[in-house]
């Protein structure tokens, strides 16, 4: 392909653009040159007397073509002609690439038109420097093929533009020159409105005509760069698992071509450069193989200094608005945000053309863009003073709305005048820049407009109003930007919040010159009392945005009002507006009885606009404050989370406050743990009778601080979870010691702790203590074996008051359980449920498990899930069942290697059994003729069972039908294993 370019090139143009001594030089290297090359060299006596036409045609039949180009490109470097060898070379790689060439005339045409940030080149390299440097040595690294790296920021911060000035910058050869062959972009804006695709007719559309196929390109994936820019316009999940394709020729869906791209089952030693945004990163960042992380930090303040120099040409306006918004923290701190500089330099230069004072409202992120608007549409009536009126911005206002539920944001004539936007009305939008065209197509300025404009248009909303399908009512807006449905949508809801106040609407008004409508926060509230009192496993609410919303108002009684529709709060604190945002809305929080909270980050680092550490310890102080304020909080729940000493003890201080009549108190997988501080809590809290350490690990000091707080008379706690907190058979003996010294403590749970033999004997002895007053006694996999069971077995028929006893996921084996037995058939003992799942169990130990069924008139609930008994020990048990003398409630099977050989005994059991309420199959796959005895014994009139474990799930159609006509004809009886899961999280102290 290469040794065609150059017959179609003449070198005569090149020479000919050669003064005269040039030429002679030329000349004269040229006979020492060939040797470089190991080429023939030229006689002088034929080069000394050619001419340039000469010299050309000597050039081309005395050397093959591409060497003739070669020696003359070296030459016009050594003449100082650089000019002369950079247009070679440009003219050469188009010529060899048409698809290089056709990138660059159509990106240099974007990046010319569609950025709102006219900045001097110079200006913008500097402000990307660091980052285009990590993505060009991300891609040239040796360790670099395949790679996958991540552009991550908010909305407005820069992503786009840089992935279009990364791709300008590979088809004009500055970058990746030797690493990619072939870059592709792949827009989302476009491929949306594609349902059906290949991934090479995908390619095709920006393909110019050449020699080359596609799938001659695709076959060299390695030297292949897929950039993909949108993912917050996706209008699809690619959350795909399963049907993905790896046949680029394939057509398939394009969720599937995406999918597939994205999680490299297609195409896997290509590269990929992709843009993700705050909520595109939790979606998708994990489907992503191995990703780099490149986040980008915005203007710093330097570079917005700049910015507002090259913004404003005169320096004193410049000075002017720069100090102006200085002044203003937060919104200097806001402007770190390319477009957010670009939106409060262009309001405020609208009002420095019209000679008025500089001002803007920036108390929220709404107020700002409705001072941008107010301006634009100000100077827009004095260049169309006929034009912009109600119907006029009405109209927009529908098309970027319509926009935001179809997710679309690139427009045609088509969509425009379906919304009753003119060619004339174009014109006018086009001149106040708040739309720009695309070719024949049209979008907003930046998305961050549109989607405040969709947000405007529950404004303008008039009863009479015809409705327009695609666009969706305010109380499924606020529902979908609730549940976190879709980015944009999620950020329009934001928005209604901020412009349903009293005093956004009163500005728009005076400056509009029209009434808006004054219902909509009526609607919003409405429609959050109604989620309110949503079941929380439905996930109605998402109570970060719920806190962005609430903020914008900076309404206090709205808020308030709001807020007392919530008995149950989660609160995320990830970044410095999150403990802003949460602090506003949780001091007016007064019918509270749940918080959950996570801090996911230290105080201690810097993850805001404000970086002095004391105004980050002030707002968690006020935060803190519901603790002191709110009298009907019961339980606090802290999931994976840190904090430094300073915050830690606001938070203690808190809760130990005489008016905090906390309950239930969580700290879930806490990191660095200082315990001192808590435990003050846990002495000090008159009505604190749950405590869960689940996760924490606690050394053997915290071990024994809590042992000695435990003891003492003031506490009160009852229940106690010290799961996965790496407990140790040593630190068994300080917890005993409890076990004597206080008879308000009823349950403790050491799950997943190595608690082993020694442990368990410590345990043991104190259960033999007649002044031991628990209950409840959880010991899931804590590395015991059968030897444990003689300690636990004499500490069962001594000890009066243990009702519960977990032992699952221990090595127990038959021989252990069969000792079990032995003190479970023994009148003095009183457990009541007995678990032992996972204790490798086969059907031999079944004879002395049915045993205690008939004899133990107190056992209740059996879990012997996950264990060998297989279908001869179910038989065993079942045999029990049908003994008059049985009285168990519960019985749990699943995962217990059965078939349907023993369904004939379940189902005896089932309708012989008086007592029999609960029965866990789960995991079991029944064949039809099994399923179908066991639900025969469901309809049977003796049989009593409540709830069936079976997931319907893994039967096939038949089955399942057959399934659920019975549960449709027994409205007593559940068929899920959903309860039993709920239960075992419960009462192992995990929040579920």
């Amino acid at each position: 392909m290469a040794e065609s370019f150059f017959s179609d090139f003449g070198l005569l143009w090149y020479l000919e653009e050669l003064r005269k001594e040039e030429f002679w030089k030329f000349k004269e290297l040229l006979r020492q040159e060939p040797q470089k090359f190991e080429l023939k060299p030229i006689p002088w006596s034929e080069l000394k007397k050619a001419s340039r036409e000469d010299l050309a045609k000597l050039l081309g039949k005395i050397y093959p073509e591409k060497q003739a180009w070669e020696v003359t490109l070296s030459l016009f470097l050594q003449i100082n002609r650089r000019d002369l060898w950079t247009k070679a070379q440009e003219e050469m790689r188009d010529k060899l690439n048409p698809y290089r060439k056709h990138m660059r005339e159509k990106f240099s045409l974007i990046w010319e038109k569609e950025t709102c940030l006219q900045v001097p080149e110079h200006f913008y390299r500097e402000t990307i420097k660091n980052e285009y440097k990590e993505l060009n040595d991300a891609y040239t690294a040796k360790e670099a093929t395949p790679l996958t790296v991540v552009l991550e920021g908010p909305e407005g911060i820069g992503k786009t533009t840089l992935l279009r000035k990364v791709m300008l910058e590979w088809a004009e050869g500055n970058i990746w020159k030797d690493r990619f062959s072939f870059v592709f972009f792949l827009n989302v804006y476009e491929t949306n409105r594609i349902t059906e695709t290949s991934l090479v007719e995908l390619l095709s559309r920006d393909w110019p005509e050449t020699s080359e196929t596609m799938d001659d390109i695709l076959s060299q994936q390695e030297g292949i760069l897929f950039i993909v820019d949108g993912f917050e316009e996706l209008n699809f999940d690619l959350e795909l698992r399963t049907n993905l394709c790896n046949d680029w020729r394939q057509k398939q869906s394009t969720q599937i071509i995406l999918s597939s791209l994205l999680q490299r089952k297609m195409l896997p030693d290509s590269s990929l450069l992709i843009a993700l945004g705050k909520m595109t990163i939790q979606k998708n960042f994990l489907l992503l193989q191995h990703p780099k992380l490149i986040r980008l930090l915005g203007f710093s303040e330097h570079e917005r200094k700049m910015y507002f120099f090259h913004f404003f040409h005169e320096r004193n306006r410049a000075w002017k608005v720069f100090n102006f918004v200085k002044d203003i923290s937060y919104l200097f701190f806001m402007c770190q945000s390319p477009f957010v500089c670009w939106l409060v330099c262009t309001c405020m230069k609208c009002q420095l053309d019209r000679g008025e004072d500089i001002e803007i409202d920036a108390q929220t992120t709404s107020s700002l863009y409705v001072s941008f608007l107010t301006n634009v549409f100000k100077a827009g009536n004095e260049k169309y003073p006929n034009k912009l009126n109600r119907v006029h911005i009405k109209n927009l206002c529908a098309l970027a709305a319509e926009g935001l539920w179809t997710q679309t944001f690139v427009f045609s004539h088509g969509d425009l005048q379906r919304n009753g936007i003119s060619e004339s009305d174009v014109l006018m939008w086009l001149g106040i820049s708040l739309l720009q065209r695309n070719g024949d197509r049209f979008s907003f300025v930046h998305v961050c407009i549109q989607v405040f404009c969709a947000a405007m248009f529950y404004l303008f909303r008039r009863p009479k109003d015809t409705p327009n399908p695609a666009i969706g009512s305010l109380t499924q807006l606020v529902t979908a930007s609730m549940a976190q449905v879709q980015t944009h949508l999620i950020q329009m809801g934001i928005f209604v919040f901020g412009i349903s106040t009293g005093k956004i609407i009163h500005t728009l008004e005076a400056s509009l010159g029209f009434l808006l409508s004054k219902d909509i926060k009526q609607e919003i509230t409405q429609c959050l009392k109604n989620l309110s009192q949503c079941e929380l496993d439905e996930e109605a609410i998402n109570f970060q945005e719920l806190f962005n919303g609430l903020f914008e108002t900076q309404e206090k009684e709205f808020v308030a009002q709001v807020m007392g529709f919530f008995e149950e709060v989660f609160v995320y604190i990830g970044t410095m507006h999150h403990l802003v945002t949460s602090t506003f809305c949780m001091k007016h929080c007064q019918n509270l009885k749940k918080l959950r909270l996570c801090i996911e980050r230290s105080f201690s680092d810097d993850f805001g606009c404000i970086s002095d550490r004391s105004e980050k310890l002030r707002y968690w102080r006020e935060l803190c404050s519901v603790f002191r304020t709110n009298k009907n909080l019961e339980m606090l729940d802290v999931e994976n989370s840190h904090f430094d000493d300073a915050s830690l003890v606001i938070l203690c201080k808190a809760l130990a406050q005489p008016i905090c009549k906390l309950q239930k108190l969580m700290f879930i997988f806490m990191s660095e743990f200082d315990s001192s501080d808590l435990f003050k809590v846990v002495l000090h809290s008159p009505h604190l009778k749950y405590l869960s350490l689940y996760g924490t690990t606690l050394s053997y000091m915290n071990v024994r601080s809590l042992c000695e707080t435990l003891k003492h008379p003031m506490c009160i706690v009852e229940e106690l979870i010290l799961g996965k907190c790496d407990i140790t058979s040593k630190t068994c003996e300080e917890i005993a010691s409890v076990l004597i010294g206080n008879n308000k403590l009823k349950c403790l749970s050491l799950v997943e702790n190595s608690v082993k033999n020694e442990g368990v004997m410590a345990l043991c002895e104190v259960l033999k203590h007649p002044s031991c007053a628990l209950e409840t006694l959880m010991l899931t996999h804590c590395c015991l074996t059968y030897i444990s069971c003689g300690y636990i077995s004499q500490a069962l028929i001594c000890n009066k008051s243990l009702l519960f006893l977990d032992l699952g996921s221990n090595v127990l084996k038959d021989d252990g359980v069969i000792s079990l037995c032995k003190a479970l058939n023994n009148p003095d003992c009183n457990i009541r449920d007995l678990w032992l799942m996972g204790c490798y169990l086969t059907p031999v130990s079944c004879k002395d498990i049915s045993d205690v069924l008939i004899c133990n008139k107190k056992l209740q609930t059996l879990k012997l899930g996950s264990n060998e008994i297989q279908d001869a020990g179910v038989k065993q048990l079942c045999k029990a069942l049908r003994h008059p003398d049985c009285k168990l409630q519960s019985l749990g099977l699943s995962l217990c290697e059965l078939t349907s050989a023993c369904c004939e005994d379940l189902a005896l059991a089932l309708t012989v059994c008086k007592t029999l309420r609960c029965l866990n199959l789960s995991g079991i796959s029944l064949d039809p003729d099994g399923a179908l005895v066991l639900c025969e014994a469901l309809r049977h009139p003796d049989c009593t069972l409540k709830l069936l474990g079976l997931d319907k799930s893994i039967y096939n159609e038949e089955t399942q039908k057959m399934l659920t006509a019975v549960e449709e004809k027994l409205p007593h009886l559940t068929l899920s294993c959903q309860p039993w899961i709920e239960e075992e999280c419960r009462i192992r102290g995990v929040h579920f």
